[in-house]
């Protein structure tokens, strides 16, 4: 464990990006396991960015957001520090995995990614779903030694990095992928049916 401090503001979503959200940024759908609102899956790393990068153009248009505000993936502190809402506990929620059943979908109570997003409790938060239903994509590359990472929150710069960091666990994980610092690195071309993605508004660099 070593402290972030944030010199910056950011928001994070609540939910994973659900497929009609997905659908109505990219006017396609990639995912597995059908639903609107179920979270969407399938998809590398790049298209993960890319879904973030169409969106800022969007909301720009729109006077959603301003034009020095940007849609990204979270870095793996604004990640790790909004699962854990203020706790220093295993999970939001406690150290009793047993809670799990609660606030997430893992092995032992999901038989796919079926579920709408949403349907489990929320962290103190009000973040749904930061734990199972699907890994979430981080902007950083993967790095074996998470104490070198960057002490002020931001992405860690590796040049042309073949693996990435997802954060939270899956439908198909059991509860000791769920904490809030597991971490786990994956090729950046993977598209998997337990990996997704979550959102951060911030100020563009």
């Amino acid at each position: 464990a070593h402290e972030v401090p944030f010199d910056y503001n950011f928001h994070i979503a609540k939910d994973e990006v659900p497929q009609n959200l997905w659908e109505a940024v990219r006017g396609e759908n990639p995912r597995r396991w059908k639903g609107e609102r179920n979270s969407v899956e399938m998809l590398t790393h790049a298209e993960a960015m890319a879904f973030c990068k169409k969106a800022t153009e969007l909301m720009r248009a729109a006077d959603l957001i301003d034009d020095d505000e940007v849609i990204r993936l979270p870095s793996e502190a604004e990640w790790e520090y909004t699962a854990r809402a203020g706790t220093d506990t295993a999970f939001s929620f406690g150290d009793d995995a047993a809670d799990l059943d609660k606030f997430g979908w893992h092995t032992g109570n999901a038989a796919g990614n079926d579920p709408p997003v949403g349907a489990q409790k929320p962290n103190a938060w009000g973040l749904y779903d930061v734990y199972g239903y699907l890994w979430e994509w981080t902007a950083d590359p993967w790095h074996d030694n998470y104490e070198d990472a960057p002490t002020d929150g931001s992405v860690w710069q590796m040049g042309d990095a073949k693996q990435h960091v997802i954060r939270g666990g899956s439908w198909k994980d059991k509860a000791e992928r769920f904490t809030s610092r597991f971490r786990l690195g994956i090729p950046a071309e993977t598209r998997n049916d337990a990996v997704g993605l979550r959102c951060v508004l911030a100020k563009e660099d």
